[in-house]
């Protein structure tokens, strides 16, 4: 475990000195669609998703994760502009929602909050699952499923609300138009970045 927390941090460490390199790599990946469709033409009707994109937008997770952890050390050691490490930021969540907003996490979560539970109450607390069963007349396998039923419920209410956050700004960023401007934005700044300024101080400059 502190192998991998120190093969990342290494990496954070690399890419918050070299955020320019970061926002190329992280534009070619939020543009890659448009990149794909200039060389091999618009999609048929019916086509599926070719594997090269897929296998590109799940690349995207890692990339994003790493694009944030090097924007959040370049942001703390005050390397580059606050709106290089915003912008990094931004593309980061873009890249690993993309592909996992659709995932329904609410759900997700409430079902393995429930079977924690039910493991947990038939494994360690037997005793008291018995008891209380008892006392309403019923057999345990029906307090588990209640038990499980409920913490279920009780989860997906409560992510829900986050979820449906999610998804919104994951489909907002990973929409077409917005990939393509978020490509163009990168590259940009990652040659401001590059020359030790920013878009934002540059645009500052002209009022």
């Amino acid at each position: 475990m502190q192998d991998i927390v120190a093969f990342f941090t290494a990496i954070f460490d690399f890419f918050a000195v070299h955020i320019s390199t970061l926002l190329l790599i992280g534009g070619f990946f939020a543009g890659f669609y448009f990149i794909y469709r200039f060389f091999k033409g618009p999609p048929e009707e019916g086509e599926k998703t070719p594997l090269l994109l897929r296998v590109v937008t799940y690349a995207g997770i890692f990339i994003g994760v790493i694009m944030m952890g090097g924007a959040v050390t370049a942001w703390f050691a005050n390397t580059y502009y606050t709106f290089t490490c915003i912008l990094a930021l931004v593309v980061g969540l873009a890249l690993i929602l993309k592909p996992i907003k659709d995932i329904p996490w609410a759900a997700v979560i409430g079902i393995i909050a429930g079977a924690i539970v039910v493991f947990i109450a038939s494994s360690y607390l037997e005793f008291a699952t018995d008891a209380i069963a008892g006392l309403f007349g019923i057999d345990a396998y029906w307090l588990l499923i209640a038990a499980f039923i409920l913490v279920l419920l009780l989860c997906y209410m409560a992510f829900k609300f986050v979820e449906d956050i999610g998804k919104i700004l994951g489909a907002f960023l990973s929409a077409r138009p917005t990939s393509l401007a978020i490509m163009l934005l990168c590259v940009i700044e990652a040659i401001c970045a590059y020359s030790h300024t920013s878009i934002w101080t540059l645009i500052a400059s002209l009022f």
